[in-house]
């Protein structure tokens, strides 16, 4: 579990219930990515990977603590922390290192470019700034499974952090949406036509068919489609 934050559906319950090996990391301690009840799941069989400023060390029995750049490695787990834009850090896991085709996934906590329509030039060329340092780590890297905010109230601009992120990153399977504050994403044209092959479900349902829309818009106005 990423950033154990509400779930409605006990699904974590339901796991804990049937002796399931729980994992939980936690990338900081807002309170929309940190619940404090996840202590309830502890066990011998719970692990916990936390941001060092998360205050679960010595609540738990099995915790460590990370910073960015730091690696931890869990029986065959590997595990990296990199960098954020606001508190804490990011994660890379590796889910078995002695198989080099086992799955990696990346879950970005609150690491986005946050360009927030309406502030300040100063405070947005910060944001920019920090947004593209952090991306400059994660150049060549190639995830499975990458998880990353497209947040609603950055409004025209929720999607240029991820648009950003993918441009660095290869993901080879899905790229799943996080951190909405809002209604359910459906992405735009522009990202679809860039990486509507790592989207996944009903969202690329969602993405392809108003691709389409607009696509066939295009051809029945100037007699040739614009896309290839």
């Amino acid at each position: 579990m990423f950033d154990y934050y509400k779930d409605p559906n006990n699904i974590v319950w339901q796991l804990a219930k049937r002796g399931r090996e729980l994992w939980f990391f936690i990338s900081h301690s807002h309170a929309d990515h940190f619940n404090p009840s996840i202590t309830e799941f502890d066990g011998p069989q719970t692990r916990y990977i936390c941001h060092q400023d998360v205050p679960l060390e010595g609540k738990v029995r099995k915790c460590i603590t990370m910073r960015p750049g730091q690696d931890a490695n869990l029986d065959d787990v590997g595990i990296h922390m990199y960098g954020s834009t606001d508190e804490g850090g990011s994660f890379y896991v590796k889910t078995d290192t002695a198989n080099i085709d086992s799955d990696s996934i990346f879950h970005a906590g609150d690491l986005n470019w946050w360009h927030w329509l309406g502030d300040t030039p100063e405070n947005n060329a910060d944001a920019k700034r920090m947004a593209w340092r952090e991306f400059k780590e994660l150049e060549g890297l190639s995830v499975d499974v990458a998880m990353f905010p497209v947040d609603n109230r950055l409004e025209d601009a929720m999607e240029w952090g991820a648009i950003e992120f993918l441009r660095r990153v290869q993901v080879k399977k899905a790229f799943i949406p996080m951190h909405l504050n809002g209604p359910l994403w459906t992405p735009s044209v522009y990202f679809t036509a860039l990486f509507g092959d790592v989207l996944c479900g009903n969202l690329k349902k969602k993405a392809m068919n108003a691709y389409f829309k607009v696509t066939h818009a295009v051809t029945t106005l100037y007699g040739e489609s614009l896309y290839t």
